[in-house]
């Protein structure tokens, strides 16, 4: 356990300049995306953005490890100015990231420095695209997650035609809930699936400057769909990996059958519930269907549609409650994680609450649920387990739960449906 002072600790500098991407690695990245992406067959459709050339806003969906290599070959041959999180600069070195043109960021955390950045970058670096994941994370179903209404009044701020890239085959073939290495990026463990990406002139510059922006918002909406499911059933596309099911109880939790949660398990292409026994198996193309007995659901995002309604009949009920001993490490730079012991950690309608001992104080932060639009989560991050990362504006917690089973999801689940409450009752205290 680390006994280093807080005010020792040297932070992550987000005032710091954004630079345009090295010329020189340029070449090199394009040669690891290709390495990366060597094994699938991929298909980029940017009929949409013929003739068009940067500055100009992309706003992408987020399901794997692999969607940065995917989006500098779509996006090829221009350069890119991306927006990562801290975790991600750590990953890769922030020497090496802040040369190749990377903006960072916390995750869910408003910072007028990012706007900065980006602002600068469209005006200066005018051979640049501008790269945004408006989820803020990963896709835990495949399917189109909570996003900001933002698109339309970012793309008026930087006054640059607004561009949508979606990613299909990402997701189903690395889940999130299927790390198969310890490594998180073991390429070789993945199925050969096919990949394609979807460029889409969303607005050009002259209708970004003219139009509302509920107008521009209403093309994003629009655009911004997909389920990685549907389009591996459409597709025919055969996964025949094993253990295909392994870790999809991290996603679906509670059992449709007897309604208990945390009493999921799964291995090889089975996933049961170890409360009432029943099994379901997972086919080839990516369905599910009950061993005996009726299959409640056979797509996977309608059982996690249907954990997300029990979270909000629980929210509006008055007994939604969390709270499970956690081990606290932080990520104040991107230097790497400082481990602080055990805490705790409660979730209710009122937003979290995490005490514990971090730099060798007592601690004590607070997050209020209409300031929490989001949560990033991640299943057996690094080996370690799964993983909370919740941030403040000098600080990332990534608390990792002890006792509770299979419980981020849920807590996800839960973050998104208190912030839509809290904030439709502040839109109505503020315009009654």
């Amino acid at each position: 356990m680390t006994q280093i002072p807080k005010d020792k600790v040297k932070r992550f500098d987000f005032t710091k300049r954004v630079k345009r991407c090295n010329p020189i690695l340029k070449p090199i990245t394009k040669m690891v995306a290709n390495f990366k992406l060597r094994k699938f067959p991929i298909t980029i459709d940017k009929m949409s953005i013929e003739g068009l050339r940067p500055p100009f806003l992309v706003l992408s969906n987020h399901h794997s490890y692999i969607d940065m290599a995917f989006m500098v070959k779509a996006l090829s041959p221009f350069s890119v100015n991306y927006v990562s999180a801290l975790d991600a600069i750590k990953d890769h070195g922030e020497l090496l990231m802040r040369q190749l043109g990377i903006i960072g960021k916390r995750k869910f955390i408003k910072d007028v420095s990012l706007l900065k950045n980006m602002k600068y970058a469209v005006e200066n670096y005018r051979n640049h695209c501008m790269v945004l994941y408006p989820e803020a994370k990963f896709s835990l179903d495949g399917t189109t997650s909570y996003y900001p209404p933002t698109a339309g009044k970012l793309a008026k701020f930087l006054k640059v035609p607004l561009v949508v890239v979606i990613f299909k085959g990402n997701y189903i073939a690395q889940p999130q809930w299927a790390k198969r290495s310890v490594s998180e990026i073991n390429f070789k463990a993945l199925p050969k699936v096919p990949l394609c990406a979807e460029v889409k002139l969303i607005a050009t510059k002259t209708e970004v400057m003219n139009l509302p922006e509920e107008e521009l918002q209403r093309r994003f909406d629009a655009a911004f769909l997909y389920d990685d499911f549907k389009y591996q059933k459409d597709n025919n596309i055969i996964i025949d990996l094993q253990d295909r099911a392994e870790g999809l109880n991290k996603l679906l939790y509670k059992c449709p059958h007897c309604g208990e949660e945390h009493r999921m398990s799964s291995s090889g292409a089975l996933l049961r519930c170890d409360h009432c026994g029943k099994k379901w198996f997972m086919t080839e193309y990516g369905e599910l269907c009950a061993v005996n007995g009726e299959t409640e659901f056979s797509h996977i995002p309608d059982w996690f549609s249907w954990e997300k309604a029990e979270v909000a009949k629980e929210i509006a009920s008055g007994n939604y409650y969390f709270e499970d001993e956690v081990e606290v490490d932080t990520l104040p730079n991107a230097k790497g994680f400082y481990h602080h012991g055990m805490g705790k950690f409660v979730h209710s309608i009122d937003g979290f609450r995490l005490e514990c001992y971090a730099y060798g104080e007592k601690t004590v932060e607070t997050w209020d649920g209409i300031d929490t639009d989001g949560l990033h989560i991640e299943y057996n991050y690094k080996g370690k387990g799964d993983v909370i990362d919740i941030s403040t504006n000098t600080e990332s917690y990534w608390l990792y739960p002890k006792t509770v089973k299979d419980c981020i999801t849920k807590l996800s689940l839960a973050t998104d449906e208190i912030y839509r409450i809290k904030s439709e009752e502040k839109y109505k205290n503020t315009h009654n």
